[in-house]
């Protein structure tokens, strides 16, 4: 008990029993019911309660600490009840070893960060989501901010930034209406028998407008993927949950339902980076009545701290899909796309295939959202029938069809591209091929063709924060053709600026406008390897730079004789007094290399007449390295440990020669 104390529990003697009664005993009772049953989710149960007193929003290695001060003697106190030697004290060891194995090892893989706003649901989803994730290599560490029409409360908008600031997340999920959610909504179920269709329909309008405002608000300060919930029905009234004659759901509140997630869906379709959990299907699945049974029976749960119903391990198989999408995707950038077996069924150079024009459908919508497509097929070029197909070989930023072995041809994409292994996915149907790029070549990652939780995480792709329907997005592919082409240049030649000459480069620095938004928050949020500070500006953070006298943002463009390369570089200029802070230097890093930053630098140091010294701040990650030397190659002397000064004094850099300098 002494220990529990440690973690928040009062000395008094009523919090004591308090503490037997809710939590000490149901935890014995949920043991005794997995071993006696082995059924997953007294596990689950138990091993979610074994983190209600525990500080599970402590570093890793402090929670260790505690379970591994903790568990023991208890393991000890349970064995001490069974003969010694005997074979089921033996079993009994073994299984609750098994048991505490999650709470006493460091977390596997990586963790996926989900914020959990809504009701209880998201409790129960906790409870469940662990195991599932587990299976599939990845931890999971869910946080819950709540709104209810019991407790009146609600959360707004600034809650929840607030705890965006302190702790950043994977995923947020929201749940306005399950359980006792918002009070409209309540008031609309238990009242749906009773009103006309004209009322019916006010009331609705009125709920999507409040999760339309709350949705477009927290979407104008990230884009860290929603997972929008719509609306089950749940909880049934006291008579509809105990009489299975009659139907767990009236016409009238079933026809609200409908009303409901039909525009709970238009929400997700208009809402950039937005996933529908589709809790009414989950629910027609296995039944409401069953949903709202308890996971473990009552007489463990009368006075237990926990009241978890089957809904949330039912919702928790989709949530776990999705989780395991994002996981496995995050990083994309580039998908390599097997043809025979994948594209069609059957073997192109053989004969008629019969296509799977969804598919290819799928990944030109990808591919004009951002994605590049590269072609890794074993096959003779001559033998692919494009005419056939919906994607086209424009689409493809690189084609590697050969007989080669896929690994070298992949290599030579990187190489290509000059992206790392680890924002490569392969969609192969071949079990050899993915083995081969698992074992050679383990950064990439490796999805079967085959298995229709590709395909769903390829649609759900279209939602994650790589992805972005902007014109740069679109013509993404294009200026990756032209990258490569340009790097085949520079490697025939030696002479530096004879090279960089010889592309004839352009280039345009001038403040941002309105319209350079959506491609100075994706370079922003995109750009790790030149970038000084990483700060994750939001898109609202930099509209407000731009109406700001404090703050200036620049820009600049590049092209060359193979093409425009876009908006490439940003950097956000902080007034203070008579300093300019660059808060922060970004750049693509298709524009490495030809010096545009020292443009930029002198462009920004022209513009700030009235500082008088400027201070570049430069904060070292493990994957900033090339932006590393940008201050010191431009003049400026180190004063801090993230801190460099130059004032009028000291000398500027010069602009490189072979940029000519073009209007904006």
């Amino acid at each position: 008990m002494a220990r529990y104390q440690v973690e928040g529990v009062g000395d008094g003697q009523g919090e004591r029993e308090s503490l037997v009664e809710g939590f000490v005993a149901p935890l014995v009772d949920l043991l005794i019911g997995y071993i006696r049953t082995g059924a997953s989710r007294y596990r689950d149960v138990y091993l979610d309660e074994r983190l209600r007193y525990a500080p599970f929003r402590a570093a890793p290695e402090t929670r260790l600490a505690f379970f591994r001060e903790v568990l023991p003697p208890d393991e000890a106190a349970v064995l001490r009840s069974l003969p010694v030697a005997s074979p089921v004290r033996r079993a009994v060891r073994r299984l609750i070893a098994e048991l505490h194995g999650p709470l006493l090892a460091a977390p596997e893989g990586r963790t996926v960060r989900i914020l959990g706003i809504g009701d209880c649901l998201l409790n129960e989803l906790r409870v469940f989501l662990p195991a599932r994730s587990r299976r599939a290599g990845i931890s999971v560490d869910v946080r819950s901010l709540y709104f209810s029409a019991v407790e009146n409360r609600a959360v707004d908008v600034s809650e929840v930034l607030r705890f965006l600031e302190r702790e950043p997340m994977d995923l947020i999920a929201v749940s306005f209406l399950t359980y006792a959610g918002l009070p409209a909504y309540r008031a609309l179920l238990n009242e749906a028998d009773t009103l006309t269709l004209r009322e019916a329909d006010d009331r609705v309008a009125a709920i999507m407008q409040v999760m339309r405002d709350w949705v477009q608000a927290v979407r104008a300060h990230t884009d860290i993927p929603l997972l929008i919930h719509g609306a089950s029905g749940l909880p049934l009234n006291r008579w509809r949950r105990h009489l299975p004659v009659i139907p767990a759901l009236s016409p009238a509140r079933r026809r609200v339902l409908d009303l409901l997630n039909a525009a709970i869906g238009e929400l997700v379709r208009h809402t950039r980076n937005a996933i529908l959990i589709d809790e009414a299907a989950v629910a027609r699945a296995h039944g409401h009545r069953s949903c709202e049974q308890p996971v473990v029976p009552r007489r463990l749960t009368r006075r237990a701290f926990f009241h978890t119903a089957r809904f949330g391990e039912f919702l928790s198989d989709p949530y776990a899909d999705v989780i395991r999408s994002y996981e496995r995707l995050h990083k994309a950038k580039v998908l390599l796309v097997d043809f025979d077996g994948t594209l069609w069924d059957g073997v192109m150079a053989d004969g008629p295939v019969r296509h799977h024009r969804e598919r290819q459908e799928l990944l030109r919508r990808l591919k004009d959202a951002g994605m590049l497509l590269v072609a890794v097929s074993k096959n003779d070029p001559t033998s692919i029938r494009w005419t056939e197909m919906a994607l086209q070989p424009s689409d493809f930023v690189l084609q590697k069809i050969s007989w080669r072995l896929k690994v070298e041809a992949i290599q030579e994409a990187a190489q290509e591209l000059d992206l790392g292994l680890d924002s490569f996915v392969l969609v192969d149907d071949s079990p050899v091929e993915r083995d081969l790029a698992g074992s050679q070549l383990p950064e990439v990652v490796a999805l079967d063709s085959l298995d229709p939780f590709t395909w769903r995480s390829l649609e759900r792709l279209l939602q994650f924060p790589n992805t972005r329907e902007t014109e740069e997005a679109r013509t993404r592919t294009q200026m990756y053709q032209q990258s490569a082409a340009r790097r085949a240049a520079l490697a025939q030649t030696f002479d530096y600026p004879t090279m960089m000459a010889g592309l004839e480069l352009k280039a345009s620095v001038g403040v941002a406008r309105k319209e350079d938004l959506d491609r100075v928050a994706e370079l922003i949020q995109r750009t790790n390897q030149f970038n000084t500070t990483t700060i994750r500006y939001s898109r609202q953070d930099l509209a407000a730079f731009l109406e700001s006298e404090s703050h200036r943002v620049y820009v600049a463009s590049l092209s060359d004789k193979f093409g425009a390369l876009g908006l490439v570089a940003v950097a956000i200029i902080e007034r203070r007094d008579s300093d300019a802070v660059f808060n922060a230097f970004v750049m693509s890093c298709r524009a490495m290399g030809f010096q545009l930053e020292r443009l930029v630098t002198r462009s920004v140091l022209d513009a700030e007449r009235q500082a008088q010294r400027f201070i570049g701040r430069f904060v070292p990650t493990d994957r900033n390295t090339p932006a590393m030397s940008l201050f010191r190659d431009c003049g400026f002397r180190e004063v801090g440990p993230t801190e460099w000064l130059l004032d009028r004094s000291m000398p500027w850099p010069d602009p490189p020669p072979w940029l000519a300098v073009t209007g904006r």
